[in-house]
């Protein structure tokens, strides 16, 4: 679940965020902000934000094939109150079948071939989905389409690839390397009381007077 992104060995300034070339064949790209990052293969190209909410996206090389990834990222603060212990209960309620039906409403017949609960995308617990649709604004085509979503410390992150529908397969493996890839800053402890010593659970401490009605407890 928590994951270590690859460590760069030199830094280009591109699209006012970081682009790190980790070796030969990847990049890993980083918002310096939020400390969000993703590696993707070097023959992918970074390409023009389309939504107010698309953080990162790349399109991978193939003219005819239209295979891209987008990351978006908003503030969701519908279950702010709940603790970090139910974050998986929290991913049942929020980030499951329903999200993804309001998510694809977006692109014109959409069809969800498969949900999938209890995985994750980055530090947050999350789901996936299997999806077709037809792109709704520029050329029109079939898309067939993998998605993961997330939510982690009251922000929603949506990885959403996509290639023309016969073409899918081809990108696939690519798609699942892109999500596994993805991580941010750790924000949430995994323990209650962080890296602090359980000191609530020490017993008393009595300092004693000269009666034991004057006995003090700490």
């Amino acid at each position: 679940m928590f994951k270590k992104s690859l460590l760069s060995l030199a830094v280009a300034a591109s699209f006012s965020v970081f682009s790190l070339p980790a070796s030969a064949d990847i990049f890993v790209w980083q918002d310096p902000e939020i400390k969000l990052s993703v590696t993707y293969p070097d023959r992918w190209d970074r390409v023009i934000a389309r939504q107010p909410d698309e953080l990162f996206a790349v399109a991978a090389p193939g003219e005819n094939d239209h295979a891209i990834c987008r990351l978006r990222t908003r503030a969701d603060r519908r279950f702010a109150i709940y603790p970090p212990r139910l974050s998986p209960n929290v991913q049942h309620l929020g980030v499951s079948y329903d999200f993804w039906e309001s998510y694809v409403g977006e692109y014109d017949n959409a069809v969800l071939h498969k949900v999938s609960d209890d995985a994750a995308l980055g530090r947050g617990f999350g789901s996936y989905a299997d999806v077709s649709y037809f792109t709704a604004t520029g050329s029109k085509m079939q898309k067939r389409g993998l998605m993961f979503a997330s939510l982690y410390n009251n922000t929603l992150y949506v990885l959403d690839c996509s290639a023309e529908a016969s073409a899918y397969y081809k990108w696939h493996d690519s798609f699942l390397s892109v999500a596994k890839s993805v991580d941010f800053r750790k924000e949430i402890h995994e323990l209650p009381n962080g890296d602090y010593r359980t000191f609530w659970k020490d017993p008393k401490l009595k300092i004693h007077g000269l009666r034991d009605v004057d006995a003090v407890y700490y």
